[in-house]
């Protein structure tokens, strides 16, 4: 199967990715760690959707990767349920990178949310960076899985037929079915 995208915008988005990367290093190191918190999560949820494109191509709904109300922890959980049932590469994804994706998405969402209110406002910079310096290395770990991932799909001929037991399992996918 050959890249969607073409090498010049696949080179641009690499150089892209890699200034992402010093960008999170230069706000840890300036102690701006919600703007590192900002960048890692928007790496997660890139690398994520990404993953969808790909992997939900035969998926009859299709809502994962193109719903903006559909949140991160929904596109992991979709990712982890295809990798269990060994689907088209993604068994590349460890299932320990991808919980602490999830994890660290469900922290920050708290740290975010409590950033602002009197009780929690102080110690926050000091939540914010442990989170920040855990995020980084995930970052990076994501991405080399989201490499091996895309590397194996492009040398697949033909995408495999979606599984009906994960669409069973998809809340999107139920509530489609409700509908028609």
């Amino acid at each position: 199967m050959n890249p969607q995208d073409s090498l010049e915008k696949r080179l641009k988005m690499a150089e892209m990715h890699d200034d992402v990367l010093k960008r999170i290093d230069d706000a840890i190191k300036k102690k701006h760690s919600i703007e590192a918190c900002w960048l890692c999560y928007s790496c997660f949820e890139s690398r994520i959707t990404r993953t969808l494109e790909k992997a939900s191509e035969q998926c009859a709904i299709k809502k994962c990767h193109e719903n903006p109300r559909v949140g991160i922890a929904s596109r992991i959980e979709c990712i982890k349920r295809l990798r269990r049932m060994s689907y088209c590469s993604l068994d590349c994804f460890t299932a320990d990178t991808l919980g602490q994706v999830l994890s660290w998405c469900k922290e920050r969402n708290q740290l975010v949310h409590a950033l602002v209110t009197l009780n929690n406002y102080y110690g926050m910079d000091s939540k914010f960076m442990a989170l920040a310096k855990r995020g980084k290395p995930l970052v990076v770990k994501l991405y080399d899985e989201t490499t091996a991932f895309r590397n194996k799909y492009y040398e697949i001929s033909t995408i495999p037929a979606f599984p009906v037991d994960a669409t069973k399992k998809c809340r999107l996918c139920k509530k489609h079915d409700e509908e028609n």
